[in-house]
């Protein structure tokens, strides 16, 4: 599902595509979906897995919402986060402390088959779970012992000292009025193009 708050479901379809093409049985409950209505059905069904998805960022403490909804209700259910907003860092600080079940970032869907599959095996879980709570440690030891960078100033002495930078007025145009570049050929616009993102996709 994706959560409560959020309407964005391209991953969590790719997501249940690919773990349909292998073997796996998905129940889709669509995006907006309360906390109470995952586990609601979770339970209707006797999920092996609950997988969670969000791009905004609200979605975050809606995640941590339903990981502690799943620790009241008493459930050991694995539960799967996803969603381009989410990474381990905040899986490992906030959502896994809030749920005493296994709580594991994917990183995206190529990876869910994998955890899936390990997650549902008896022979594979134990060693997976112990390998992904050393993991958790280390990032949660890694975010306690970040400092913050930043230097506070007392607001009122800032607002009494000069501006960094005299204020200039911005030069006229050497000719005023509305320029209409057509017809411009499109090829006199390609050395400008930046192809990096393309590339990089």
């Amino acid at each position: 599902a994706t959560v409560k708050g959020d309407v964005h479901d391209i991953g969590k379809n790719i997501v249940g595509v690919v773990l349909q093409c292998n073997n796996f049985e998905v129940i889709d409950l669509g995006v907006m979906v309360p906390a109470a209505k995952i586990l609601e059905k979770a339970r209707e069904v006797n999920a092996d897995l609950i997988g969670l998805s969000g791009l905004i960022t609200p979605s975050l403490d809606e995640m941590v919402h339903v990981a502690s909804e799943m620790q009241r209700l008493g459930f050991t259910t694995p539960l799967l986060i996803g969603g381009a907003t989410t990474s381990k860092a905040h899986t490992a600080v906030k959502i896994a402390p809030a749920y005493e079940g296994p709580v594991v970032y994917v990183t995206d869907a190529s990876r869910s088959v994998g955890v899936a599959s390990a997650l549902v095996s008896e022979a594979q879980r134990p060693s997976f779970l112990e390998t992904l709570q050393a993991d958790y440690a280390q990032v949660r030891a890694r975010q306690a012992g970040r400092r913050p960078n930043q230097r506070w100033h007392d607001f009122e002495a800032l607002k009494a000292m000069p501006p960094p930078l005299a204020p200039a007025p911005a030069p006229a145009p050497r000719q005023p009025g509305v320029h209409v570049l057509a017809p411009y050929p499109l090829e006199g616009l390609v050395p400008y193009i930046d192809w990096t993102p393309f590339f990089m996709t």
